[in-house]
């Protein structure tokens, strides 16, 4: 840190902090996943003391639903809709981009959605309300691979999204 003395000249003062990262591994055969919890938007250190624990060759790459729909999640609940989408990159002109934001409490339907008809684009952000033996949770996926989980049955959905793990690499 940084401060100034009574005649203005800066002094350096190191301040310690001490942080920490709850994360979990996953195995499901012969594959192994890192689950991190509450990540902040730097997981570097961890990954670093990982690639010093483990040695050379340690990569690590985020898991994300570009190539599939987490099928485990949506089959195992009783009802599930869409209630809020973040689109990217959609083209409304030859310079002209949009980013859009929808939300809606009673679902909808990207096929339904005339804004977005003939448009391309990519989803940033896909965000659903599920319902399994009358209570609620929410799980949202995010391109960059992250899935933010809450509400009663948030344990529930944490299984079912690691069960399609391997379907997703």
């Amino acid at each position: 840190m940084t401060t100034l003395d009574a005649e203005g000249t800066p002094t350096y003062e190191q301040i310690d902090s001490v942080s920490f990262t709850d994360f979990s591994v996953v195995e499901l055969g012969d594959l192994v996943f890192l689950r991190i919890e509450n990540a902040g938007r730097n997981v570097r250190d961890l990954l670093n003391a990982l690639e010093t624990l483990v040695g050379m060759g340690f990569t690590a790459k985020p898991v994300t639903f570009d190539r599939a729909r987490p099928s485990a999640v949506f089959n195992s609940v009783d009802s599930s809709k869409l209630v809020g989408m973040k689109v990217v990159g959609a083209v409304l002109a030859d310079d002209l981009l949009a980013r859009m934001e929808f939300v809606s409490k009673n679902g909808m339907a990207v096929e339904n959605m005339e804004v977005l008809k003939g448009l391309k684009y990519k989803v940033e952000l896909a965000v659903f309300e599920v319902v399994l033996s009358g209570l609620k949770g929410q799980i949202a996926f995010a391109a960059n691979g992250t899935v933010k989980i809450s509400g009663q049955i948030a344990p529930k959905l944490i299984s079912l999204v690691e069960k399609d793990l391997p379907l997703l690499i």
